[in-house]
């Protein structure tokens, strides 16, 4: 059972940006996004790479969540740039 907890948290947690990037590139506006939040989470989840490997943690839905939440920090980063108004 703990592995189906483990899954969810990975689905639902990652899910959630990607409300906020379809309405960026729907709405062809990011203005109201910061990048503060978004540079944030990709130093957080650099972070908790680092201490998963220093603490030797093992599991893969760690690994996998956090990997996952780079990246989508870093795609979010990339919109919010491309679609904030000049």
């Amino acid at each position: 059972m703990g592995e189906v907890y483990g899954l969810m948290f990975v689905i639902l947690f990652n899910i959630a940006p990607l409300f906020s990037m379809y309405r960026i590139v729907a709405n062809r506006d990011s203005s109201n996004n910061s990048y503060g939040l978004w540079i944030c989470g990709v130093l957080g989840q650099l972070c908790v790479l680092c201490y998963y490997r220093h603490v030797d943690v093992s599991g893969v839905f760690n690994y996998i969540n956090s990997v996952m939440g780079l990246i989508l920090n870093m795609v979010m980063i990339i919109i919010i740039y491309v679609y904030r108004r000049k």
